[in-house]
């Protein structure tokens, strides 16, 4: 008799069907018990008041992602609160300024959101929008130059080109614009950002198809996506995204490394002598791969996947915040007729036609234009930070806690996540008066805060836009020179009406961008439908 006969069958080894059920049901249990009252009494930040979760999956969270959700529940809970996110995990949210600025400034304790940010490694490698600590400063420093007023200034032919190709490309009645914007901010980072032209083929590149899987992926709703940004061990299952993903990134790599490749062969001749009149350093990639080879001590250079992955930040971070920000533009334009009229009249009177970065800065309504709609449609309306230490942060303005006593701080554990609502921060009465709301340029033409108002912890305009601390937007010149250039021109060449139907445009964040979409037509995607009438000269 074989030895294996006296070996008990596999299924008498299984349990039956009803102890699996009970074993799941135990499991589900304790899983329970322990992310909502195991974690309520033992939260550190307990104290802290907030809403309570429509949803034991997903907790607050999808409530969040609609526009002016934290403003709403700052008016009910206070500035700095608390709030269940997927399967029971808190967060906390603050629109306080001395909070937000203590997060922003120690990266050390606080980094980008863990699983977003591994998502985005996994995309793009490690470039400057993904990296923490001593190597984002490594790259920070070799890319310095390339976004100074200086550098920008040398892009300018770039955008007055894009700008213009775009103005060709549209007609006369109804357009959708947002599109069009995309395509116009991707070939102009791609020029500005390493002499490559996409204006043919767009739409068969492998960096501009990957692009677009990219930052799509990340919008479209997702359960799977959503569970791997929260859990990024997650990351490592082969999905249909994850493996679409890798392919593309290939592909794209292959494309960047010849690039890469080109700008160093142009640096060796214009070092040789070869390249007259030119130092090989017009765009950002290019200066970035100068200063890494004659300007940074050894220590502090770049690897050569370290240069690479400055093609997919750089196109992340140069498409969709610009195109986001001129289709809020145009809405506003076409909502305010008089407005319009008064930024046309200021833009006719320019005698060139294609201004140098001071001249277009130095036109007042222009910049209290996109300063107004920077301030009330940021194109990334919340942030979320990792605390990666024990942490407390301070608030400048005390709550009133849970149990009755005034909270003037609050102790975040290591792995919770730290909201930053950027548009209620921006759009704050206390900063900007009872109109805060409200799209109003002319908040500009006077002292539109108050003598005691609070600072807001920002690089540029009093908000909070472009982020602050040491990850704060080192492009946002560059982002402030496309906007206006594609404005100049938009509205020299045409008038901006709303549709007569009169859609309603809904504004929603979903990823890290708030785009615009029509309501009742959800199912076509982002889109910001005008009427365009070509002017007669």
């Amino acid at each position: 008799m074989p030895l294996t006969s006296h070996l008990p069958s596999v299924a008498s080894l299984l349990p039956s069907s009803a102890a699996w059920l009970l074993a799941a049901l135990s499991l589900a249990l304790a899983l329970w018990a322990y992310a909502y009252p195991y974690t309520a009494r033992t939260l550190p930040f307990r104290n802290l008041p907030g809403p309570a979760p429509p949803s034991v999956l997903f907790g607050s969270l999808l409530a969040a992602q609609s526009a002016g959700t934290y403003g709403r529940w700052a008016a009910t809970h206070g500035p700095t609160l608390r709030f269940r996110a997927l399967l029971g995990a808190w967060r906390i949210a603050s629109t306080d300024p001395v909070a937000v600025a203590h997060v922003l400034a120690n990266t050390h304790l606080f980094h980008r959101q863990a699983g977003f940010n591994a998502l985005l490694l996994r995309m793009f490698g490690p470039g400057v929008l993904m990296v923490e600590g001593e190597a984002h400063r490594r790259q920070r420093r070799a890319l310095g130059t390339a976004f100074s007023a200086e550098g920008v200034r040398r892009m300018m032919p770039v955008l007055w080109d894009a700008a213009y190709a775009l103005a060709q490309r549209l007609g006369e009645g109804e357009a959708e614009l947002h599109d069009g914007f995309m395509r116009t901010a991707i070939e102009a980072i791609a020029r500005a950002g390493f002499s490559y032209d996409l204006r043919a083929g767009m739409e068969t590149n492998p960096l501009s198809r990957f692009l677009f899987l990219a930052t799509h992926g990340i919008q479209r709703p997702s359960i799977s996506r959503l569970l791997q940004i929260s859990y990024p061990a997650l990351l490592a299952l082969p999905t249909a995204f994850t493996r679409a993903i890798d392919a593309h990134r290939r592909a794209a790599d292959e494309v960047g490394r010849a690039i890469v490749a080109a700008r160093r062969a142009e640096l060796r001749e214009a070092v040789a002598g070869e390249a007259k009149g030119d130092d090989g350093g017009r765009d950002a990639l290019s200066r970035l791969l100068k200063a890494n080879t004659s300007e940074l001590d050894e220590k502090q250079r770049l690897s050569d996947a370290e240069v690479l992955a400055q093609i997919g930040a750089l196109m992340l971070a140069g498409n969709e915040s610009s195109a986001s920000a001129l289709s809020w533009a145009c809405l506003h334009l076409a909502q305010h007729p008089g407005v319009q009229a008064r930024l046309r009249a200021e833009l006719d009177a320019v005698p060139d036609d294609r201004p140098g970065l001071d001249e277009l800065a130095a036109l007042p309504y222009l910049d209290a234009v996109v300063r107004e709609v920077l301030r009330v449609d940021a194109p990334l309306p919340h942030v979320v930070r990792t605390c990666v230490r024990g942490a407390v942060v301070p608030l400048g303005v005390p709550i009133g806690g849970r149990d009755g006593r005034v909270v003037d701080s609050v102790r975040v554990p290591r792995g919770t996540e730290f909201v930053i609502p950027i548009s209620e921060i921006n759009k704050s009465t206390a900063v900007w008066g009872p109109d805060a709301a409200q799209f109003n340029p002319d908040r500009y033409a006077r002292d539109a805060r108050a003598a005691d108002a609070p600072s807001v912890p920002g690089i540029w305009g009093n908000l909070l836009t472009f982020l602050a601390g040491p990850h704060n937007c080192m492009g946002y010149r560059f982002a402030l020179a496309e906007i206006k250039a594609v404005l100049f021109v938009l509205l020299r060449s045409f008038t901006l009406e709303p549709l007569p139907s009169a859609p309603r445009i809904e504004r929603r964040c979903q990823g890290f961008v708030q785009r615009p979409f029509v309501a009742g037509e959800e199912e076509k995607g982002i889109q910001l439908p005008v009427v365009l009438r070509r002017r007669v000269e």
